[in-house]
This record gives structure tokens, C-alpha cells and sequence, in this order.
């Protein structure tokens, strides 16, 4: 009968198994004991001959006779006294400065009750002591020295050839606390890198301090000089301040050092790394701001009991507010998408939630929204649904027309007939004097918030308008995080192309912020700071990475795409301030007034569901008042839309 390994044969493979180790480790200390027994004979033997070259010694034989028979005795001491400290059983390999304290420490033991033995004899016997104390304590000395070189050989002799070589990286470390030094430490320990010093956060703390054997070269300011005069090959940041992180990106952009960040304490722990162990820099330290941080007071006056809608919500922004949403205390959050597996992810983290419904829905179905409407009633609608890729909406402006203008105008009708309170809608950069068919659209879904808002009813209908957001589906950080882990090239369509950005979770703060202070008819413009050109962007993300532009991932410019502006404009109008420091007002004038917008809205649904181009083009441009360009024919795969 065949037993598991809970059985008899598993218990007797696993009884196998620790005796073969323990043996293995027994032999291993034993290999070592009997190479300490010749080293501690000839580190003795040794010393003796260097005092009997004195010629003022007079019973040199006698010594010698002396020694040869106490040798076994002194060198058996020596290795009980390693037995007794722990200094057998390591892995010499990957000693450190522990193992060498246990070295110095076993073996002065030793020397010291030999030397006590030695005075001892002296007190008791008449006779002159049979070896010289000047023998023992040189004899000890030596053999500390020999028994550390060959337990610390590898380290350095590797150490050695690895600095001769140059393949350890010389690296700086940026902060003078405790975790600086221990990863310095450790990593000159185990031959990881070459640390050639710290530079400290502030002018204060650079006098004269050294941190595990290495000088404080100079503050942060000081980085960039510092990384030429001593050859740098990468900075190791010991410091989660967000300030300091982006200052040393920002002081790295223009030379071809590696980028590293120890984790904080609390950060080692939860994710199951080493303290000391560098990690990637993280998307939101290339952030060339502090992140927006804002009170949500209001926001919790605006959402707590009530129905909240949100359109899209299977999206980058539609997803994250739908997770801020959630920690206002709403009564009820329906969560809406087009596309099934989107509303299955972003809803997968709450899906037993009781007050959560998931809507699988087209917004361009007006029938479908005031069902929607009809059974549950929101009270708060924020409007995230869009097409938002600009080359594919070139290519097929009829979509763009369909969900972005037509789906937008479908979800305001319903708010105005089911008496929703507040309606927001999430808006683009690109809507500001559009170059593309996008940025048309969302511009021309703006004008229907000013134009309902106009309209008799007790809903506030709000625009957000905002740049680019870090990390969202399909945007250029996941496209070159994708080029970058396939190693390059990245690709980069105009070297002078700036943009705004911001991370997902502080924009939808600021959304969230903006519909509640909204008043109605107002587009609401969210401070990102000063644009960002992308090659920068390619740059510090190819740092995030841990590589070098330029000698690890190459950098490759391939022109601008059709709708693709050099630079964005948030607004054109002059911005009033409103109630929070991060937002600000515009107010574009509605052209025509509502009874145009109306009118326009029929014509461009039905050029949109002829697939009238060159009528979808004409209507938008009367309403937008810029003048598209040459519209082509559409209809050629190799052909787009161009608008210039």
C-alpha cells in the first residue's frame, strides 16, 4: 500500500532529509575547524619565529619544544571559543560586519585565556613560563587576521574586481537618516554598488559628516554637479517627500543617471519588500506639482442621501469617480456603461454592495436613458461617457457625433423630465478652439450644458473642463509604460507638444469639488499647473523605469497626427474665480442661443445617421464658428479627417 506524505515513508524522507542537512552543515564547520586548527598552528609558529629572532632570547629550543607540545592545546581554545560566540555555521559568502565581530570577538576570548593561563602559570610555578606572552598575544593577533581573510576572501576579493572592472553602479544617496545608511551599508556589503556619498536635503547638513564610511558630499542643489565630478551612475533616493522626489527628476533630466526610492517603513511592510530595497519611481512622482489635496465639505452636503448617476462609469475617470462617490454615503449609485467587461471591472471591488446598481446601456439610445431614469430616479448625474481618442475619431466623426453630442443632449432631456438636481459634465481641453473632430464634439456637448441650463427647471447643469490625466486608459503614459517594458523605441510625434496633466484621483476630486459649488451654466476650468512637454513626460518615464534615455530606450519622433494641436489652452475667455482656489470660471458665449442649438442638434443627428460628412462638418463649424479645412473622404482606410 502506497503512503502520502504524511505517512510512515514521508516521515522517514523528511527524518532522511534533516539528517543529511544537519550532516552537510557539520561537515561544512568541521572544513572549516580543521583549516582554523593550520591556520591558528602557523599564525603561533610564526610569531615564535619573529621572537626568536631576537638574539637576547637564550633558550630558543626550549621555546620551541615548548610550543610544538602546547600548539594542539592553544589551538583547540581557539576553535571552542568560535563554537561557543557562534562563529561556525554561516554563510561566509554574504558576511557582513556582524560575522566579523564574531570573529575578532572568538578569538580575543581565546587569547585572553590562553594570556590568563599563561599569568596563571607565572604566580604558581617557579619555573620561567614554557612560551613568551609576547608569542601568545602576537600569535592571537595573527590568527584573527588569517581567520578573517579567509572567511571574508570572496567579499574581498570580488569587491575588488568588481570595483577594477567598474561593473558596480557608483551611486549617490539622496538623505542622511537611518534608512540611508543601512541601505549604503548593505549594499557596499554584499558588492551591490559603489556608494560614493550622500548630499543632504538642506546647505545645514553638509559639514564634514561621514555616513558608513562615506562623506557628505553637498545638499540636493549640488546633484547635478556632483553626478559629473564622481562619474554617477545612478541616484538612490532614501526620502518619500513628493517635493524632493520631483526636484531630483527634474535635476536628472539632462544626464543619464538611473532613478531608485527606498519605501518608507510603512510602505516595506504592507508590500512584503526590503526596507533598504530600492524601488521604480512611482507615475505621480514625475508630477512637476504637489498633488491637489481639497476639503470635501461640500461634496458630502452635495452626495450624502441622495441617487447618484454615473455615465461612462466603466472608464479612467468614470471608475474613479465611482470609488470617490462611494465614500460620500450616497443612498444609491447607479453605475452605467456601454461596454460589459469595463462596468464588470470597475465594479468588481463592490459588487455585494447593497445601495450599487450596474446599468449595461448606450447613452445614443434615448429610449433606453429615460428607462433608466424612469425607474430610479437620480437626483445627481455625472456625465463621464465619451468617445475621447482623437486619430480614431477622425476617422469616424459620425461616432464621435453620435455618443458625444447626441448621448450628452439624451442625458440632459432626461434630467430636465425626471427632475435630476444637479447634472455634471466632464469636458476637455480639446474643447477650447477645437482642431479635431473630438475636441469639436466635446465643445459642441459643452453648449448644450450652457443652452439647458437656460431652460425653465430646478437642475444646475455644470461643466469640468480639464487637460490630460495620468494613467487613464489608452493615454500616453500606459502607451509608453507598453513601449517601454517591450524596450522602445518611445515614441514621441513633436519634440515642442506640451500638455496638462494631472493624476485620475486628484481630477475627480476637483470634479466632484466643481458640481458642488456649481450654480448653473458655468464651465468650470481646474488648475493643473504649467504644462508639461511630452518628450520631458517620455523622459522621466523611461526614468521611472529605472533606465537611461537615450543608451537604454531610444527616443523616436514621428510626427504629428491629424487633430493634434502643438499646445492646449484651458480657456480663451478671461476665468473668474470661484469659491475653491483650484477652480476657476469660464463662461463662453452660447452662440445663436438655445432655439440655434436646438436646431443645429436636429441637423447634425441627421447628417450623423446619413453619414453626411461633409454635413456634420458644416454644422459643427456654424455653431463653433472655425473653419474645419478640407474635409475628405473618409470613407479610404488610408484617409483622414483633417482640421486645421
Amino acid at each position: 500500500m502506497a503512503l502520502g506524505t504524511n505517512g510512515a515513508f514521508g516521515e522517514s524522507a523528511g527524518w532522511r532529509e534533516r539528517l543529511a542537512r544537519s550532516s552537510a552543515g557539520i561537515r561544512a564547520d568541521l572544513s572549516f575547524a580543521v583549516i582554523d586548527l593550520v591556520l591558528i598552528s602557523f599564525a603561533y609558529i610564526t610569531a615564535s619565529a619573529i621572537r626568536m629572532m631576537d638574539p637576547s632570547v637564550t633558550r630558543a629550543d626550549q621555546y620551541w619544544v615548548s610550543l610544538i607540545r602546547l600548539l594542539p592545546l592553544i589551538a583547540v581554545v581557539h576553535i571552542v571559543a568560535n563554537f561557543l560566540v557562534g562563529g561556525y555555521g554561516h554563510v561566509w559568502e554574504f558576511a557582513s560586519i556582524g560575522e566579523a565581530k564574531l570573529v575578532i570577538v572568538a578569538n580575543s576570548i581565546a587569547a585572553a585565556t590562553i594570556v590568563g593561563f599563561a599569568l596563571a602559570w607565572d604566580l604558581t610555578h617557579t619555573q620561567q613560563n614554557p612560551i613568551p606572552l609576547s608569542v601568545l598575544i602576537v600569535g592571537a593577533t595573527f590568527s584573527i587576521i588569517s581567520m578573517g581573510a579567509v572567511r571574508f576572501r570572496s567579499r574581498l576579493f570580488s569587491f575588488n574586481r568588481m570595483r577594477a572592472s567598474g561593473s558596480m553602479p557608483r551611486v549617490i544617496v539622496v538623505g542622511t537618516q537611518a534608512s540611508a545608511a543601512r541601505f549604503a551599508r548593505d549594499a557596499m556589503t554584499s558588492n551591490a554598488a559603489d556608494i560614493v556619498g550622500f548630499v543632504t536635503l538642506d546647505i545645514a547638513g553638509t559639514n564634514s559628516k561621514q555616513i558608513a564610511g562615506r562623506s557628505v558630499l553637498g545638499d540636493v542643489g549640488d546633484l547635478r554637479s556632483l553626478v559629473d565630478q564622481h562619474d554617477v551612475e545612478q541616484i538612490v533616493l532614501s526620502v518619500n517627500d513628493d517635493s524632493v522626489v520631483r526636484r531630483v527628476v527634474d535635476l536628472s533630466l539632462d544626464n543619464r543617471v538611473r532613478l531608485s526610492l527606498l519605501p518608507s517603513v510603512e510602505g516595506a511592510l504592507a508590500d512584503g519588500v526590503g526596507i533598504r530595497d530600492p524601488r521604480d519611481l512611482e507615475v505621480v512622482d514625475m508630477l512637476p506639482r504637489p498633488q491637489v489635496d481639497t476639503h470635501v465639505d461640500h461634496v458630502r452636503d452635495s452626495i450624502e442621501g441622495r441617487r447618484v448617476l454615473i455615465t461612462g462609469a466603466g472608464g479612467s475617470i468614470g471608475s474613479e469617480i465611482l470609488r470617490q462617490v462611494k465614500e460620500f454615503n450616497p443612498s444609491l449609485v447607479i453605475a452605467l456603461d456601454h461596454d460589459e467587461t469595463h462596468l464588470h471591472d470597475a465594479t468588481m471591488w463592490m459588487r455585494n454592495a447593497p445601495n450599487i446598481e450596474t446599468v449595461l446601456c448606450d447613452i445614443r439610445e434615448e429610449r433606453s436613458v429615460d428607462g433608466i431614469f424612469d425607474r430610479w430616479r437620480p437626483d445627481v448625474v455625472f456625465h463621464a461617457a465619451a468617445h475621447k481618442h482623437v486619430p480614431i475619431l477622425q476617422n469616424h466623426p459620425d461616432e464621435a457625433i453620435k455618443t458625444n453630442v447626441i448621448g450628452t443632449k439624451n442625458v440632459i432631456d432626461a434630467c430636465h423630465r425626471y427632475g435630476a438636481s444637479r447634472f455634471v459634465l466632464i469636458s476637455t481641453d480639446k474643447a477650447v478652439a477645437p482642431a479635431n473632430v473630438m475636441g469639436a464634439t466635446k465643445r459642441m456637448a459643452e453648449i448644450l450644458v450652457q443652452a439647458a441650463d437656460v431652460r425653465e427647471s430646478d437642475c444646475v447643469f455644470t461643466a469640468v473642463r480639464f487637460g490630460n490625466v495620468l494613467g487613464s486608459r489608452g493615454s500616453v503614459v500606459p502607451t509608453f509604460v507598453e513601449q517601454i517594458k517591450s524596450g522602445g523605441p518611445v515614441t514621441i510625434t513633436d519634440p515642442d507638444m506640451t500638455r496638462f496633466f494631472m493624476t485620475i484621483a486628484e481630477a475627480v476630486q476637483l470634479v466632484l469639488q466643481a458640481g458642488a459649488i456649481a450654480r448653473g451654466g458655468e464651465i468650470h476650468v481646474l488648475d493643473m499647473g504649467q504644462p508639461v512637454r511630452i518628450i520631458d513626460l517620455a523622459h522621466r518615464m523611461i526614468r521611472l523605469a529605472g533606465l537611461v534615455p537615450g543608451v537604454d530606450i531610444e527616443i523616436e519622433i514621428v510626427g504629428r497626427r491629424p487633430g493634434e494641436k502643438i499646445t492646449e489652452e484651458l480657456a480663451l475667455e478671461p476665468l473668474e474665480p470661484s469659491s475653491h482656489p483650484r477652480i476657476t470660471i469660464a463662461r463662453p458665449a452660447l452662440p445663436g442661443g438655445p432655439a440655434t442649438v436646438h436646431d443645429a442638434l436636429i441637423d447634425l443627428r441627421e447628417a450623423a445617421d446619413a453619414y453626411d460628412v461633409h454635413r456634420m462638418m458644416e454644422v459643427m463649424t456654424s455653431m463653433l464658428g472655425s473653419d474645419p479645412g478640407e474635409v475628405v473622404d473618409l470613407t479610404e482606410p488610408a484617409r483622414l479627417t483633417e482640421w486645421s
